[in-house]
């Protein structure tokens, strides 16, 4: 089935494509072609070699090496699953804007697999901001990670948004009284449960800080009864104050009959 795939003008002023070879930004691009709609493919080099560059005989024997440096720069994701090996275009759903696409047919990047450090947010630019061209924030930030993201979130185009802890730690700050990163653990399960309901790569932040602010909401205010702990206080022990008075008043007042001498005793503990 073919594809339609872009690219854009800003593509050839990319720093990071500036760093690899010719011949690999040639490489990335041609990738694109046979990628499906997740922004995934088969990773094996020399079926890529035969695929891409039918009609150059070097081709196999360079293909790792552009591969290689593509995934240096977090242009690529290479990662196996069950022996065969496959390859992820970073930001690939910001930056290829396609209607209607199709499930893909291939595995996700293993979320303890060490290549997912290589995922960075999108591009602004789209294929040719700074960096690889697909690898930075709305805000032009950079989002590389020196470790997994924290958590992958399923979006409605079928792939996942990586949550960096950085942004975890962030949000933390904002919303003190929630626990984000089981939050953020939370809203994976839903999402998961939810396909039809779930959210769109520019739209996914904002739903998050929705939830977070909810939550933020509750945890600030408990309801009613949450968390209320019944307190007794006891009473005091002892004589009651006020009639020992009444009865040290009578005494002093009349000469005590022997009931009242017995009940005076009995109040303040003292025999007379």
């Amino acid at each position: 089935m073919a594809r339609i795939r872009t690219i854009k003008p800003e593509f050839p002023q990319s720093e990071s494509m500036g760093r690899v070879s010719r011949d690999a930004r040639l490489c990335f691009i041609m990738l694109w072609t046979i990628a499906d709609d997740s922004g995934r493919l088969r990773g094996n080099s020399r079926m890529l070699a035969s695929l891409l560059f039918p009609y150059d005989d070097d081709a196999k024997r360079l293909m790792d090496k552009w591969l290689a440096e593509l995934e240096k720069e977090r242009c690529i994701i290479r990662y196996a699953v069950g022996g065969d090996s496959y390859v992820q275009v970073c930001g690939w759903s910001t930056h290829q804007k396609i209607d209607k696409p199709s499930a893909s047919k291939l595995p996700n990047p293993p979320e303890d697999s060490r290549t997912l450090a290589t995922i960075r947010e999108p591009s602004p630019l789209d294929q040719g901001g700074e960096g690889n061209g697909m690898d930075q924030g709305e805000d032009g930030e950079s989002a590389a990670t020196s470790a997994p993201p924290a958590v992958l979130i399923p979006l409605i185009d079928k792939t996942e948004y990586p949550v960096p802890q950085s942004k975890v730690d962030d949000w933390q700050v904002t919303y003190p009284a929630v626990n984000v990163l089981q939050q953020l653990r939370e809203m994976r399960t839903w999402a998961a449960a939810n396909p039809t309901k779930r959210k769109t790569p520019r739209g996914i932040e904002a739903f998050i800080v929705r939830w977070l602010g909810a939550e933020q909401d509750k945890g600030g205010k408990p309801r009613f009864g949450e968390g209320v702990v019944g307190v007794t206080t006891p009473g005091p022990t002892g004589p009651d104050p006020a009639l020992v008075k009444l009865a040290a008043d009578a005494l002093r007042a009349t000469a005590p009959s022997p009931e009242q001498r017995k009940r005076f005793a009995e109040l303040t503990g003292k025999v007379h």
